[in-house]
Parts: structure tokens; sequence; C-alpha cells
């Protein structure tokens, strides 16, 4: 039996209170406007650990602006933001190869790895012969940081808008059980890790997780020297080739731009 049980089509649910409804933290006080309601949610599905996913529809300018909503919200309500794409269907049909999956178990094994853990399996699957090892890539710092402004690809299309009962955004991987970089052998555990080590270097907050195996990030802290960002440029690289390979082209041009900037986007082949 597959870990997401999927509801029957179009059941609702109420937001309950303290997500955007009227009984929540500041709601109705005078001079302090509570949070504005949310659109109605649906059931997305229920992990096997009996963790619910619910989520709601939203125009693609509106997207963005929820997640930072909600993510204030996210100590009172315990419940991590995340934008999925435009097809609630694909994202969930891309969980039901994983019968068998246990939440709860896979995030207590991430909870427990630590970055050499994430390391070592980068190394277990590096080829002896790929040239593609970040350490080997003879590439220059940039001369100069070129930050962009944050952008987010999946919020380009109206799309859906998840609530994710989770502590961290760095354990929603975790909990939905995403398979992004699964043609690389990434697996969930490596993403925790990786997130979380990020979120505490860099203040990186996970935004987005699409069928697309698209995973992007809000970076609060990005480096600020050009050693500093091709050294953080090495990281992604090893995480996630594709930025680099069928990207931008080299660690030279990713650290000058998408290092040094408040969004950080990964995707794989």
């Amino acid at each position: 039996m597959s870990w997401w049980k999927r509801t029957s089509s179009g059941e609702r649910a109420s937001a309950g209170p303290g997500i955007g409804t009227p009984g929540a933290p500041g709601a109705g006080q005078r001079g302090a406007p509570g949070p504005r309601a949310l659109p109605p949610l649906e059931l997305l599905g229920t992990t096997r650990s009996g963790r619910e996913v619910r989520g709601f529809r939203a125009p693609a300018a509106e997207l963005v602006p929820w997640w930072h909503e909600l993510r204030t919200q996210h100590a009172t309500t315990g419940l991590w933001p995340v934008l999925l794409g435009p097809d609630v269907g694909d994202v969930v049909s891309a969980f039901w190869d994983h019968d068998g999956y246990d939440d709860a178990l896979e995030l207590d094994r991430a909870t427990r790895a630590t970055t050499a853990d994430a390391a070592a399996a980068r190394a277990a699957r590096m080829d002896p012969d790929d040239d593609e090892d970040p350490d080997e890539v003879d590439d220059a710092p940039p001369r100069r940081l070129k930050p962009e402004r944050a952008r987010f690809t999946v919020a380009d299309t109206d799309g859906l808008v998840a609530l994710v009962p989770a502590e961290h955004g760095w354990q929603v991987p975790a909990v939905l059980g995403w398979i992004g970089g699964c043609n690389d052998d990434v697996d969930v555990v490596e993403h925790v890790v990786t997130l979380r080590d990020w979120h505490a270097r860099f203040g990186a907050e996970l935004v987005s997780l699409s069928d697309d195996q698209v995973l992007e990030l809000l970076v609060a802290r990005p480096p600020t020297t050009p050693d500093d960002a091709l050294a953080v440029a090495r990281e992604h690289y090893a995480y996630c080739p594709d930025v680099v390979d069928q990207g931008v082209g080299s660690l030279t041009v990713l650290a000058e731009g998408q290092v040094a900037s408040p969004s950080w986007y990964f995707w794989w082949d």
C-alpha cells in the first residue's frame, strides 16, 4: 500500500485556528490586523506516520507572498509552507512509486545523519574516472559578485501551496519523500542534511519542491566574497551537478551569480 494515501477528489477542510483564520492570534484585535483568511484547503494526503498535508491553489503572483506570510506563522502553526508547482496530480503521482516509504523512519535517519555522511554518499557515487569532481574543476573565483534579485521559478505559473507538518523547513523533503535527484542517487537524507547545513550557515530556507525535480531556497546570508562564493559553488555542484553541466556552464559563473544571491535554484535532469 502506498504511503501517500490519496483522499477523495475535491475533499476540503477548514484552515483551523492559527493559519489565517479569524481565530488566529492577533485577528480581530484593534490596531493589530490578523492574517488574511486562507482559501479553502484540500487534504492532499496523509503520510504513513499520520501527518496530514493540506494545501490550496493560488495565482502565480500570490504564491511567493503567501509563502512569506505563512512562513511567519510557522512557529504558531507548525506547518511549513512549500510551493509544489501547478499540478498536484503530478506531484502526488511521483510519490506513488515509493510504496512502503516510512516518513518517520526516514526523518529520524536524516536527523541523525551528518554533513560527513552526505559527503561520503557523494564520494561513493562519484566515478573514479569522472572528471566532474567539484574539487577538480579548474574555475577561478569571480572578479566580483553579481547578486540578483530573489526569484522562484516554481511561482512562474499558478500553483499549489502545501502546508507540511514539520518542525523545520529542511525536514520537508523527508516528510514528503521527495524524489528530486533520484537519477543522481540523491536521497531524502542527503536533501535534509544539505538543507540543514545551509540553513545553519546561510539562513537558507526551503521555498519550493516540484515534480520537475526543482528545489528552491530563500537565502538570508549568502556568501559575500569571491573566494567564499566559489567554495559554496563547489558545494552546489557536488549536490546538483546539473546546475553547472546543464545550466550556467562553470563554477565561476555560478559563484558570481546564484551563490551570491538571496535565492538558490537546483534542478536535476
